[in-house]
């Protein structure tokens, strides 16, 4: 296990960020460098609160003194990228809440303060049974904060930690109370946007809470988000969220897609060293088959789970609605629901329930190796290519050489023959006689001249040559297949355009775009940097990985 320096979080040996606040725990020094911050500003949690010993203390002291009006601040119970979480007692209702604090240096930022004013509002306005209730929100001398009800249980990521797999039955309880949550959100017009399995809760009664709106945001008003941002935690993270596009209802559903297969299997489905093989994974990496690692999954969950986690959100669930039917007709018995309700409340009270049995996820894919694979294929093909050539243009010189031969013999044909001369006739003179005339000879009619042999060898010839053209001409223009091939691409900076073929083919990010066969030239500009240009050959029916290009900065050597 891996203990994350930022929310304390216990994370599996290999993971490599924290499946809580999306803290950077291991891998190469320069991880942070992968997206560029004038490029894509990534907001997962944010940065975590430092956790300082002394840092820690005289924060809660702050916090006990400027709060000492109306709560009694006992403890921290939790700290995440922009807040720390106290539990406290409210003087004047006598009850227990959780204190969420916005450190005095994080509220000298304007946007941060925006941000956590936002998620105070748009979760006050939220009542439903399966969200966290907001109580109050203030601002004392030099932090602000918000009230909310205190969850005596435990999140879903620390109860996987400890338990791994969960049973069927528990996982489609926690499904269905989180998509009832998110879809009562998304009827409200909120995206929640950082779906993860520390922001659902399961109290000792056995009751799921979606909480957490910190980078939720209106449906209908983009202005919060700037195109080009990347926000969420990474492992968590939709397709769209990676490019970073505006999120929709359908990103709530992947992430939540995402923790459902976690549950099922005890690990999400995207490990890797870096961000951006994380995120390359959730852009081009098919999900692994849950039926291959966990045997006992009913086919209805497989259905349901395998269309939440589409890459394209247009084939996910129209509304999170529909979803919401989906998962209450995956068949349970009544004993199967209530053994379900019983395990979530053992785990949330800290107790272990019998393990499950589960196959080890299949090895990934290197996505970061897509474009050198794409270069060799590329090469290959472009071999091919002239070879091809080479073949047309010999058969092309064959077809021309015919035909000028038979339009020659057609010409020399043409020309009228002179007709032979016949010798002249010398007739003898003969002195007259008396005898009687002989009778008169009729000379026969003069007839054509039977064709010799040589004639009959060339007519031959010239047939057999008009054949021979007519097969290679066949053979010149036979159908081509038109079959539109396929591209994948993410493009850093995330507002780059791509041209193919000098029409636009989107910004940032393109997956599974219809390509049609051939050669085609691929242009990508983005504002200050350099324009890359390639020439692509496109095979029909076939996909092209071209993984992820970093467009270089204008003043940048080539």
């Amino acid at each position: 296990m891996i203990t994350c320096p930022g929310c304390e979080t216990s994370n599996a040996a290999d993971a490599r960020f924290c499946e809580r606040c999306g803290a950077a725990l291991a891998g190469p020094s320069d991880t942070t460098q992968l997206i560029d911050p004038a490029e894509a500003s990534l907001v997962t949690s944010g940065d975590p609160v430092p956790v300082d010993d002394g840092a820690r203390q005289a924060l809660l002291d702050l916090a006990r003194r400027e709060l000492a009006d109306d709560y009694d601040v006992d403890r921290e119970i939790g700290r995440g990228g922009m807040a720390v979480v106290y539990r406290a007692n409210e003087r004047d209702l006598r009850r227990s809440v959780a204190l969420k604090v916005l450190p005095p240096g994080l509220a000298l930022g304007a946007s941060v303060v925006e941000r956590f004013k936002r998620e105070a509002q748009m979760a006050a306005s939220l009542d439903h049974p399966n969200i966290i209730p907001i109580y109050r929100v203030g601002q004392t001398a030099s932090m602000l904060y918000l009230a909310m009800r205190y969850v005596e249980g435990r999140p879903l990521d620390s109860v996987i930690s400890q338990q791994g797999a969960l049973a069927i039955p528990a996982v489609v309880a926690v499904l269905r109370s989180a998509v009832a949550a998110l879809a009562y959100a998304h009827e409200h017009g909120i995206v929640h946007r950082d779906i993860k399995g520390a922001n659902i809760l399961i109290d000792t009664s056995g009751r799921v809470i979606v909480t957490d709106f910190g980078v939720a945001r209106a449906i209908e008003n983009a202005s919060m988000t700037t195109t080009g941002s990347v926000i969420g935690t990474p492992y968590f993270m939709s397709p769209e969220a990676c490019a970073g596009k505006v999120a929709g209802p359908q990103s709530d559903q992947y992430s939540l897609g995402v923790v459902v297969f976690q549950m099922l299997t005890g690990a999400v489905p995207f490990h890797a060293d870096t961000l951006a093989a994380i995120m390359n994974h959730h852009l081009i990496t098919p999900v692994p088959e849950i039926t291959g690692v966990r045997k006992d999954v009913p086919a209805p969950l497989v259905a349901v789970l395998k269309r939440m986690l589409m890459k394209d959100p247009a084939q996910r669930y129209g509304t999170t609605r529909e979803l919401l039917v989906a998962v209450d007709a995956i068949p349970l018995t009544e004993m199967e629901r209530a053994e379900g309700e019983a395990v979530l409340r053992e785990l949330a009270q800290g107790s272990s329930v019998d393990s499950i049995a589960t196959q080890k996820l299949p090895p990934l894919a290197d996505t970061m190796g897509i474009v050198a694979a794409h270069d060799a294929l590329l090469r290959s093909t472009e071999r091919a290519r002239r070879n091809r050539r080479r073949r047309y243009i010999v058969a092309a010189a064959t077809v021309v050489v015919l035909v000028l031969y038979m339009a020659l013999r057609t010409r020399a044909n043409a020309v009228p023959r002179s007709q032979p001369t016949l010798p002249p006739v010398t007739v003898a003179t003969t002195p007259p006689v008396t005898a009687p005339s002989p009778p008169a000879i009729t000379q026969p009619a003069a007839t054509k001249p039977a064709p010799s042999a040589g004639d009959d060898a060339q007519s031959r010839r010239a047939r057999a040559a008009r054949r021979r053209a007519d097969s290679i001409a066949a053979a010149t223009v036979a159908p081509v297949d038109t079959t539109p091939g396929k591209m994948r691409i993410r493009v850093l900076p995330l507002d780059a355009v791509l041209y193919l073929d000098g029409r636009e083919l989107g910004t940032g990010v393109v997956i599974d775009a219809p390509i049609p066969p051939g050669r085609r030239a691929l242009r990508v500009v983005g504002q200050g940097y350099q324009e890359f240009d390639t020439v692509l050959t496109v095979v029909p029916g076939q996909t092209i990985n071209l993984g992820t290009i970093t467009l270089k900065d204008a003043g940048a050597k080539p």
